[in-house]
């Protein structure tokens, strides 16, 4: 295991985190085990980046219950919000896909019909089987909806005809994520190699080396725990045996408290690295 110095002050660490699953529970979306962590990081200079397949509505939402600044990752790494609070030369919205007609013109033009058919577009349906399928309450439905770059669905078809459709998409292109909850269809981008952009990005610019732990708890985070220095997954029911780069701090309990556990565990070994030095 490669691990990267910290200097004692932090403030030259980036913790990217999902959310739903990870630090906000995934049955009740609570967090409120994780602020007291959450704003000890950010007194000790840490930067906190939600990293989500959630909207940039229901981001600058989450950031503002969170006491952080908005400062984030949207749509599974489509678009980049807020790097010019870290640093005030960089773009304030950096957007790393194409835009969701565009995606969408894409797959109706050359994907499979009969298993297009089986797709289930969740903007297209009512707004009581939008609530059903995402598990949110009616005033949340509207911002989680209001997406730039990719489309919730559920597919009907079986194991075989999706692994085909993943294929499919991807020869053209586009690319298939599964969240918590759906699928989702979106341009060839990652919560990974977003991640990498933000901090080459800032990097860049400020000339500070940077060092990122990941949070998160389902297969559409793996690309980005795979890429970062101290990888962090929480228990979401059972936990399939994963080899990534660094070694993976995993957590016993399940969100919020599983993410207080794993960055706890997390900033303690960077702590003894420094100590030992």
């Amino acid at each position: 295991m490669s691990v990267k110095r910290v200097n004692m002050s932090f403030n030259n660490i980036l913790l990217f985190t999902d959310l739903d699953g990870t630090l906000l529970n995934k049955k009740t979306f609570e967090f409120r085990a994780a602020l007291n962590l959450i704003k000890n990081c950010i007194s000790k200079g840490i930067n906190i980046i939600p990293n989500s397949s959630k909207t940039d509505l229901e981001l600058d939402e989450i950031c503002e219950n969170l006491d952080i600044p908005k400062v984030y990752i949207s749509e599974n790494g489509s678009c980049i919000h807020g790097l010019n609070y870290l640093s005030k030369k960089l773009n304030e919205k950096i957007c790393l896909s194409r835009n969701k007609e565009t995606i969408f013109k894409n797959f109706s033009d050359n994907i499979n019909f009969k298993l297009q058919k089986k797709c289930l577009i969740l903007e297209n349906e009512t707004l009581q089987n939008q609530i059903e399928v995402l598990g949110l309450p009616k005033n949340k439905i509207s911002k989680a909806m209001n997406r730039k770059f990719s489309m919730p669905f559920i597919f009907s078809g079986n194991k075989e005809e999706e692994v085909e459709l993943k294929n499919n998409v991807k020869k053209h292109g586009l690319n298939i994520q599964f969240g918590g909850r759906v699928l989702s269809l979106g341009d060839r981008v990652s919560k990974g190699n977003a991640m990498m952009r933000f901090i080459s990005l800032l990097s860049n610019e400020t000339k500070k080396n940077y060092v990122s732990i990941c949070v998160g708890d389902n297969e559409n985070d793996f690309d980005m725990l795979d890429k970062c220095d101290y990888p962090c997954l929480v228990k979401n029911g059972p936990l399939k045996k994963i080899n990534f780069k660094n070694q993976c701090v995993v957590s016993k309990k399940e969100a919020p408290d599983g993410w207080v556990e794993v960055v706890n565990k997390t900033l303690n070994i960077i702590k003894k690295l420094e100590v030992n030095e």
